[in-house]
Formats: structure tokens, C-alpha cells, sequence
């Protein structure tokens, strides 16, 4: 039987190694194309900005690998409630089982059909973001189920025997 309480919590303790490792990720892409990132910015920002591209990149580098920890908590805490809820309904007969779905989904909707806007950045990028992003989701999947397990024998042992 799902529990979206004990997924939402078993979601946020999910999150936080997923938003870890997105940051990580994050900043070595930022890093690695520091460049063309200047480039960029500094075509974008107006004349009399009392900002340089370099600064704006820096800025960027500080705050982009936090947010991506603040957001991958944040939809760690949704996913997990929705796998709590959806529990019965996920395919799979065990929960590391509906974890990995959950994280297949979750995947297919980021890395490769959220990615499809960086094709324009070569098939290499995009092959790099559909590889990790298979990574983070499956570690994702996998600390989700096993919470999730875990929270719901506590609460099952602090109800006492039925």
C-alpha cells in the first residue's frame, strides 16, 4: 500500500544526493565552457551594464550548482510524494523496481526530451546530458526506493502489529 507521506520524505532524502550530483555536473559544464558562456552573455548585456561577462560568469558559477541542489530537494520532495501515492499503480512488483521506473520516466523527461533544445550545441553534448542524466536519475530511482521502503517498516513498527 503507498504512503505519499512516507515517499514525499523518502523523496527529499533522494533529492539531496541527486541535487549534489546535478551541481556537480552543472559546474564542470560551466567551467568546461567558460568561453563560449562569456561570449555569450557579453553579446546580451547592454552597453553602459555595470556588470562584465566575466562577472556575470562568475555569479552564475556560484549560484547555478545551489539552485540546482534547492530544485533537485524540491522536485525529490514531489517525485517522492507522487511515488508514494502512485505506489500500486507503478509497474514492478518491488519498490527499487518502481523506483527505477520512476526514474526511467523522470530521465526520458528531462535528459532526453528536455535536452532536445541542445542539440544545436552538437550530438556530443546532447549524448553527454541523455548519459548522465541516466546516471543521476537512476541514483535517484535506487536512494528513493530504498527510503521509501525503509520509512514505511518504521511506521509500520510503530503501529504495532494489525
Amino acid at each position: 500500500m503507498g504512503s505519499s507521506g512516507d515517499g514525499a520524505k523518502a523523496g527529499l532524502v533522494a533529492g539531496i544526493p541527486y541535487g549534489i550530483v546535478e551541481a556537480i555536473i552543472v559546474y564542470l559544464s560551466l567551467v568546461s565552457s567558460k568561453a563560449s558562456i562569456e561570449t555569450a552573455i557579453a553579446k546580451s548585456i547592454p552597453p553602459n551594464s555595470g556588470l562584465t561577462a566575466n562577472q556575470l560568469y562568475s555569479i552564475t558559477l556560484l549560484i547555478a550548482p545551489a539552485v540546482v541542489v534547492i530544485f533537485g530537494v524540491i522536485g525529490g520532495l514531489i517525485l517522492g510524494a507522487i511515488y508514494g501515492w502512485k505506489y500500486e499503480k507503478i509497474p514492478g512488483k518491488t519498490s527499487m523496481v518502481k523506483g527505477l521506473v520512476l526514474a526511467g520516466i523522470l530521465w526520458v523527461l528531462l535528459s532526453v526530451l528536455g535536452g532536445l533544445g541542445n542539440l544545436q550545441d552538437g550530438a556530443g553534448v546532447y549524448l553527454t546530458q541523455v548519459g548522465t542524466g541516466l546516471g543521476t536519475a537512476l541514483l535517484f530511482g535506487f536512494v528513493l526506493a530504498y527510503f521509501y521502503d525503509r520509512f514505511v517498516a518504521a511506521e509500520k513498527v510503530m503501529m504495532g502489529p494489525t
